[in-house]
């Protein structure tokens, strides 16, 4: 198959305040170099941004496969996603994150293996995340590769790495779309996909850059962020997704995960958590 014949597709990124103009060039470049570019590029100004970084989205906006959604108040990354959902005019949709970076290969090699596999719902890949600089490695993150072992390692963890994943657009609104679920919206609908039989793949591959920071641990910590994992894995539990056993099992390690000092957190993630 020639690249001339790979369906078209589109990426979604939403963009909030918080994020560095710099970084959002670094991630737009990176979709606009694709050496298979997607044909609709939607970017969600998430709230009120700062002068810069819609300085940098209209200079971009020259690019013809570049269309705005402006939404007035932030109100989370999952109300920002389905509202370019909605907007998408084609079979397939990516995520990415407005300050990660995507290897130049990635949609043309995810495009190319989804659209010879039509069982399959969504396509991941495996990551790096770096501090600053792309060489500044932190960790690597190897997921499952088939979709046996990707449903397995769900009953444990979200099953994919969201921003690495490019989706069958119809599967993922068949499944309810994104929808409220703090800190865990993307594991939310991963979930809603494997109760109604999507089929996943993680392309066994680094093709995708998160950019990390000592405050991505600090968060993952606290009273506050233990209630609000526990209570979710609580409501799949009664909703039958986990067994009492993986409830069980899950909940303990989040609970001590979340309970200890930052920088033994971090130590975790590094060592065992991702790797």
């Amino acid at each position: 198959m020639t690249k001339n014949n790979y369906p078209k597709y589109s990426v979604i990124m939403a963009v909030y305040y918080k994020v560095n103009p710099n970084h959002l060039k670094e991630s737009i470049n990176s979709i606009l170099k694709q050496t298979y570019k997607p044909s609709q590029f939607i970017i969600v100004k998430d709230g009120m941004l700062t002068k810069e970084q819609n300085e940098v989205i209209e200079d971009y906006k020259k690019d013809s496969i570049i269309e705005t959604i402006s939404i007035e108040k932030n109100q989370g990354s999952g109300n920002a996603y389905n509202q370019a959902i909605d907007k998408c005019k084609y079979p397939y949709a990516a995520i990415m994150d407005s300050d990660d970076i995507a290897d130049e290969k990635k949609f043309e090699k995810q495009i190319k293996y989804i659209s010879t596999h039509p069982d399959i719902d969504a396509i991941g890949t495996n990551a790096i995340e770096f501090l600053d600089k792309k060489e500044n490695v932190v960790s690597t993150r190897i997921m499952p590769e088939k979709n046996e072992d990707i449903i397995k390692f769900g009953h444990a963890r979200c099953p994919m790495i969201q921003p690495t994943v490019l989706f069958k657009v119809d599967s993922v609104k068949a499944a309810g779309s994104y929808q409220h679920s703090p800190l865990t919206e993307d594991f939310d609908l991963y979930i809603r996909m494997i109760m109604n039989g999507c089929k996943f793949y993680t392309y066994q591959e680094v093709l995708y850059y998160i950019r990390t920071n000592e405050e991505f641990f600090r968060r993952r910590g606290g009273l506050k962020y233990l209630k609000t994992i526990l209570d979710f894995k609580y409501k799949w539990y009664k909703k039958g997704y986990f067994t009492f056993f993986q409830f069980l099992k899950t909940s303990i390690s989040s609970i001590a995960v979340s309970l200890m000092p930052n920088k033994m957190r971090v130590l975790v993630y590094k060592k065992f958590l991702r790797n």
